[in-house]
Order: C-alpha cells, then structure tokens, then sequence
C-alpha cells in the first residue's frame, strides 16, 4: 500500500509535464544546441522545483489558490511572456542560417539554475498541482502533511522521478531531430515558436473564460 504513493507521485509528474511548457522546451532546445548531458542538468534541477510546488501547493492549497486568482497580473506577465518568446524564436526560424548566429539567444551559463527557475515560476503549475492534490484527497486517499514522513517522501520521489523521466525523453526527441536534420535548427525555433504561442493563446483563452 505504502508504495502507492510512489506510483501515483510519479504518474502525476508524468502528466503534468508531457504538455509542452517553459521547461520541456528548454530541455528540448539544449539537447539540439548542445547534448543529452547538458539538457539532462536542467532536467534535474526542474526536478527539484517540480517538489516544491507539489510541496506548497501540499501545505497550503488554498492560500496558493486565492493568491493567483487576486493577483492576475502574474498569469498576464506569463501569457505575454510565452508570447513574446514564441515570437522571438518564429523570428530566428526566417533568419538565414548563416545570419543566425549574431542573433542567438544567450542562456544562463547554470543548466541547474535555469531548470530550477523555470520549473519555479511557473504560476500554471502550482495550479496544477492544488487541483491534482485535491483530486486526490477526494477520490482515492488521504494526502496531506500530516501524513506520515515514509509515505510523504515516497510521493516527492515519485515526483521527481517522473518529472526527470518525462524530460529525458523530450532530451532524447530533441537529439533525434538535430540527427535527422544534420545540426539545422530552423525547424526546431519554428517548433518552439509555434509551441510557446499556442500556450499563451489557450492560457489567454482559459484566463477570459475564469
């Protein structure tokens, strides 16, 4: 029973991070740039930020959930931020191969430090977690902090393990696609360009509906 809660963490992580979001894209774009070993560090850390919000939104649902409904200028500054990067990245996909380079896009020098920030701030997630949390709570068992400490660790690592697992696996997409396109990245700016606007419209769509 007790490893359960190592399962279920880990089938939750798995479904929250197969859309395509901030991190998935970043993980996808270092594999490209560079390799699995440098995209699997910003894996990792977003592994970590995956348990803190699972951990917050653990501890205090409620408080997290009336927080981004008074505050919504931080779903805003998200929407047009995934916008506006979707827009920078269409742009580097008309840019000629050979002009591209003057216009790259730096990144922190910390794949730890990126995974972890964009794991993070990441408002749409904590979300996420606060629904999956209460889900829980009502149809199958208990989940709260009083719970005790074997099973709470169980969960976060469950979290973390698929969260990693599901990254990898966007790594290992992405690295294909540098092989099949001989190191070309047009396609995958357009990929990301597109994937990042489409975010920021559905997030804009479910933000006027709410």
């Amino acid at each position: 029973m007790i490893l359960l809660y190592l399962l279920f963490g880990t089938l939750i992580a798995i479904v929250g991070a197969i859309p395509l979001g901030a991190v998935n894209l970043a993980v996808i774009n270092t594999a490209i740039k560079e390799n699995i070993k440098s995209a699997s560090y910003i894996a990792l850390a977003a592994g970590i930020g995956e348990i803190v919000l699972a951990f917050f939104a653990l501890h205090c649902s409620m408080e997290l959930s009336d927080f981004f409904h008074e505050n919504q200028w931080i779903q805003i500054s998200f929407i047009v931020a995934f916008l506006l990067i979707g827009i920078y990245f269409m742009h580097l996909a008309s840019i000629p191969r050979q002009k591209s380079k003057q216009y790259k896009l730096k990144l922190s020098n910390s794949k730890v430090l990126t995974g972890f920030s964009l794991a993070l701030l990441n408002p749409p997630v904590i979300i996420y977690w606060i629904l999956a949390i209460s889900l829980t709570n009502k149809h199958i068992f208990t989940l709260t902090t009083q719970n005790p400490l074997s099973t709470l660790l169980l969960f976060f690592i469950g979290i973390y393990l698929g969260k990693i697992g599901t990254l990898y696996f966007y790594g290992k997409w992405g690295n294909k696609i540098a092989k099949k396109q001989g190191g070309s990245k047009t396609k995958l700016h357009r990929i990301i360009g597109i994937a990042l606007i489409t975010i920021s419209v559905f997030q804009s769509i479910k933000f006027i509906i709410e």
